[in-house]
């Protein structure tokens, strides 16, 4: 009997130096705060219509319920410390999620996510994350003359109803491009001012656009439809020179990178999957020999 404890004893000891590896190993982080490929810091100037990508360590997305929580945690504060109406955050992928300013004003703001912000399996960050930044709507110098008295601005450009920014695309899609105000009297040369570059710089060709419609908030839009995209990483590109019916331009390029997927990647996710399932494994095994112990 006592040799038999013994064994249980030492398997159960190699389990929960398992679990606490698996643990330690798995906590979660905040591996990149981006516009575009420029990290967010105290130093960073942006536009008041620019997306935030954040990039986790882990799945923070794919359950549901935490992910309501998840959301509840991001949050864009002004200097006073208080929490700004209107920046949204979107699901992009399982370790990225976008945070939207949707036109808030020039000023000075803080990124904030709190510490109890958790992945799928529980793991949370190990503090609170601070990120502070600026955003310039433009001081009139652009290039173009598009920050007079009705500037034209960028609203968003979203793929699958999701934000374009840091998302995995098929080969083929569509992309909805928005932006504030009329745009039907120039639209020939406004869609030679938008198009979508692989990782060299190159202008992808075969870009469809339809017409620019109005929505129910009164923004115009169009659709940029692509065709077999290699897998990689690419940038839509939205010119300083495209120009409202008013005559007023962007005043300054827009860039949005996002990827193409490659079939390999739905492999790797199964292969995660089954990983995850190994590891919970463990853990539940540990956790039932801890409770007989306990009895």
């Amino acid at each position: 009997m006592k040799k038999t404890s013994s064994v249980l004893s030492i398997f159960l000891a190699l389990l929960m130096i398992f679990s606490v590896t698996v643990s330690a190993a798995a906590g979660l982080t905040l591996d990149s705060a981006k516009i575009g490929d420029t990290d967010l810091s105290a130093a960073t100037t942006i536009r008041s219509n620019d997306v935030i990508d954040l990039t986790f360590s882990a799945d923070v997305t794919s359950n549901e319920a935490i992910l309501a929580t998840n959301l509840t945690k991001i949050k864009v504060r002004n200097a006073a410390g208080d929490a700004v109406n209107g920046p949204t955050v979107s699901v992009v992928g399982k370790k990225k999620l976008s945070v939207s300013l949707n036109s808030i004003e020039k000023a000075d703001y803080t990124l904030t996510i709190g510490k109890k912000f958790q992945d799928v399996n529980g793991n949370t960050l190990a503090a609170d994350v601070s990120i502070p930044f600026t955003v310039n709507k433009g001081d009139g110098s652009g290039t173009g003359g598009g920050n007079g008295e009705s500037p034209l601005s960028f609203v968003s450009a979203k793929a699958n109803g999701a934000d374009l920014a840091g998302a995995e695309l098929e080969s083929s899609g569509a992309i909805t491009i928005t932006f504030d105000r009329g745009m039907t009297d120039n639209q020939a040369a406004n869609f030679e001012q938008i198009g979508i570059y692989n990782a060299q710089g190159t202008k992808m060709e075969g870009a469809s656009f339809t017409n620019f419609k109005k929505d129910a908030d009164g923004n115009s839009f169009t659709v940029l439809s692509y065709e077999n995209l290699p897998a990689g990483t690419y940038t839509l590109k939205l010119g300083k020179d495209l120009k409202a019916n008013n005559d007023n331009t962007l005043g300054e390029d827009v860039t949005i990178t996002f990827t193409v997927k490659d079939a390999d990647n739905e492999k790797t996710d199964f292969l995660h999957s089954i990983i995850d399932a190994i590891v919970n494994y463990f853990k539940t095994i540990a956790e039932f020999f801890k409770n007989i112990f306990k009895k």
